[in-house]
Formats: structure tokens, C-alpha cells, sequence
């Protein structure tokens, strides 16, 4: 079996963790939301935390890579290129496919669903950074609308 990375790039509420549920059974999935979620299972956002629970999601993720993981998938906001291409970089070192997947979901409609209680300005602000992949880069970017 070929081996892959997804790349998921979406503001939150997007539908990012929908989009796996739905069309990547059986993924790894590594995501720095994980971080926040407590041993009751609620999840406990806190902003001072956000860089260890990004460097505990790249860390999860070369785990993943050395175990040879069939899918794995990186599940983070990723709007601006240096969010993820360490990632897309560190998959190719170790010979996986890379595949980009972006949710296109309108502002008020990822505000008004995400689940961290993220507000409209903060998900408007997160759509506004996106950046296009340049084409030298030789990555796909597979765009879905979301509604």
C-alpha cells in the first residue's frame, strides 16, 4: 500500500475533522486540538499552550512517520505556508505522498459551527492569512467547498 500524508487546511469550523470522519477512515490523525482535549474529554482551550500543543501534534506526527503509518493526516488551521510545509517536507524525507486538502467554507457559516467557541472576527481573521501554494513547490491542493 502506497503510503500518505494529508494535509488538511481550513479556518476552524470549516470542517476539517468532518471531512476525515468521512472520506479518510482509519487515519492517524495528528492535530494540535488533541492537546487541549482533558481526560474527560472536554475540550479546554488555552492560548498560552498553543505552541507546546504544536510542537506535541509535529512530534505525534514524525512518531507516525518512524511506526510507517499507512494515512496519516495533519489536522491544523495551516492557513499560511510555514504551518505546514515542515510537515509536507519531513513526509517526503521518509518517502510518503503528500496530498493537500483545503475546506472553502464561508466565514459566518465555520463561525457559527466549530466547536472551541472561536468567534466570527477570530475564524474571519484565520480565512483572511490563507496562502496559495506556489507551483514550485510541485504540491497539489485539492479545494473543497464546504457549506
Amino acid at each position: 500500500m502506497n503510503k500518505r500524508v494529508v494535509i488538511m487546511r481550513g479556518a476552524s469550523g470549516a470542517g476539517k475533522s468532518t471531512y476525515i470522519r468521512n472520506h479518510l477512515p482509519g487515519a492517524y490523525v495528528c492535530s494540535a486540538d488533541h492537546f487541549f482535549i482533558c481526560s474527560d474529554g472536554v475540550y479546554s482551550f488555552d492560548p498560552s499552550k498553543l505552541g507546546e500543543a504544536h510542537n506535541t501534534c509535529y512530534y505525534k506526527f514524525l512518531c507516525a512517520l518512524s511506526d510507517w503509518r499507512n494515512l496519516i493526516v495533519v489536522d491544523n488551521t495551516n492557513t499560511q505556508l510555514f504551518e505546514f510545509y515542515g510537515y509536507v517536507q519531513l513526509a517526503k524525507a521518509y518517502g510518503y505522498a503528500v496530498e493537500v486538502v483545503r475546506l472553502d467554507t464561508p466565514v459566518h457559516v465555520a463561525a457559527a459551527r466549530n466547536i472551541h467557541g472561536v468567534d466570527f472576527t477570530t475564524v474571519e481573521t484565520m480565512a483572511s492569512r490563507f496562502q496559495d501554494i506556489p507551483k514550485f513547490l510541485g504540491l497539489s491542493e485539492k479545494i473543497v467547498k464546504g457549506a
